[in-house]
């Protein structure tokens, strides 16, 4: 009898820490943005709304690798409620790093000063996002830096529906 009521306590606790974990994730980066008090690389939660006075852009990357420009408003936006894959996340947990600024970078991350091959691609090589991202732990956060770059300017922001 004891079998079936720890089989729901275990679903229950599981169900609990898939919670938390999805609550903690985030779903856009600022990648830039012409008010300075969103910096790039702040990451936000799909709907929440953001300090952008009327005015100023952002531009956002969204979980999936979409970027998205918002205009401001006198009461800030708020940003699109969007879905996104565990993996998503966990890809945009990694670009978030790469887009922070150099000071940003090392805040809660390792420094990488080795890399795993001894010899790190050219940045022109790397044209997906998930090519970027395992550059970068292998170790060659310049080459991924310089190739998310050349990743934004290839993909161009889509405007924000503001309704």
């Amino acid at each position: 009898m004891a079998f079936p009521f720890r089989g729901v306590s275990l679903l229950a606790g599981l169900a609990l820490a898939a919670f938390a974990a999805s609550a903690s994730a985030r779903d856009y980066v600022v990648v830039s943005s012409t008010d300075p008090a969103l910096a790039r690389g702040q990451a936000f939660d799909a709907g929440a709304r953001i300090p952008l006075p009327a005015g100023g852009s952002v531009v956002l990357m969204h979980a999936t690798g979409d970027l998205v420009r918002l205009k401001g408003a006198a009461g800030g936006v708020v940003l699109p409620r969007r879905t996104a894959s565990q993996g998503d996340a966990d890809r945009l947990a990694i670009l978030k790093v790469i887009v922070a600024p150099p000071g940003r970078q090392a805040a809660g991350g390792m420094a990488l000063r080795k890399t795993r091959s001894g010899v790190c691609p050219e940045s022109d090589q790397l044209k997906t996002l998930d090519a970027i991202v395992q550059v970068y732990e292998a170790g060659c956060p310049t080459a991924a830096s310089e190739a998310l770059e050349a990743w934004f300017t290839a993909h161009p922001p889509t405007d924000a529906d503001p309704g």
